[in-house]
């Protein structure tokens, strides 16, 4: 199933060279999974946001956790782009 253009267009628009925000991916991600998960069909896209454990940090995680009915079908945990690098080195 092809995205919609403009769905793609909001994704290469919030990936600027060097940048490792991964706030700029809260809303392109947040009309992808509305898109994937109409509302239309019962689903619910809700942004959860953690706060760390320790108050010191300002650095939240944000979660997108999508519902039918009340209940869970999918989740997503945002991660700046460098993170893969991370997830590989722990693996290898």
């Amino acid at each position: 199933m092809p995205w919609p253009s403009k769905i793609i267009t909001s994704f290469e628009i919030a990936k600027p060279e060097g940048v490792q925000d991964e706030s700029r991916f809260y809303g392109p991600y947040n009309a992808l999974l509305n898109y994937l998960f109409p509302f239309e069909q019962d689903f619910i896209v809700v942004p959860q946001y953690k706060r760390p454990q320790q108050s010191r940090s300002v650095d939240f995680t944000t979660i997108f956790i999508v519902s039918r009915n009340e209940h869970p079908v999918f989740f997503m945990e945002i991660k700046p782009s460098n993170h893969i690098q991370q997830i590989f080195f722990f693996f290898f």
